[in-house]
């Protein structure tokens, strides 16, 4: 006897559900699928937002492909390259010299996709000394600031 397609849908839809049958009735806290909602995600963070010049900046990585070469870029200049790890993270660190000039400077890592984040340098701020041993980067005097735009809201 030939069976339909609609009857053989039916029939996996069917069969699915008793798979199911022994999971009813668990709390949902019991698979805990929230934990890895973002788990790829990439991001990259920094441990201070605004530090002196001299200051030491912690930045780590994650959410990226596993055991790849990035690029380490600060305003468009390429500072070097780092791998992440096998879990797909990467810490780096990047030392302001003492005669960096005031302002904004974004920072990338690029090994696809490629994550930014960014600090400012005021000479009014904290120096950040520093912390840890992770790859480090000198962002000299030569890399200048990142030009800051500035818009004028009127409202009537």
């Amino acid at each position: 006897m030939q069976r339909s397609l609609k009857s053989w849908t039916a029939l996996a839809a069917l069969l699915s559900g008793l798979i199911l049958t022994p999971l009813i009735g668990l709390p949902t806290q019991a698979f805990a699928w929230q934990l890895f909602a973002a788990a790829y995600q990439p991001a990259l963070t920094i441990n201070f937002d605004t530090g002196a010049p001299g200051s030491f900046f912690n930045l780590r990585g994650s959410g990226l492909p596993a055991n790849a070469t990035g690029t380490v870029q600060v305003n468009g200049t390429t500072l070097g390259q780092v791998t992440t790890d096998s879990l797909g993270n990467v810490d780096f660190t990047l030392h302001a010299a003492p005669g960096a000039a005031t302002g904004y400077y974004l920072v990338a890592f690029s090994v696809n996709p490629t994550i930014a984040s960014s600090y400012r340098l005021s000479s009014g701020a904290l120096q950040h000394a520093q912390t840890g041993g992770a790859t480090m980067f000198d962002v000299t005097a030569a890399v200048t600031p990142a030009p800051v735009l500035h818009l004028t809201l009127i409202s009537r």
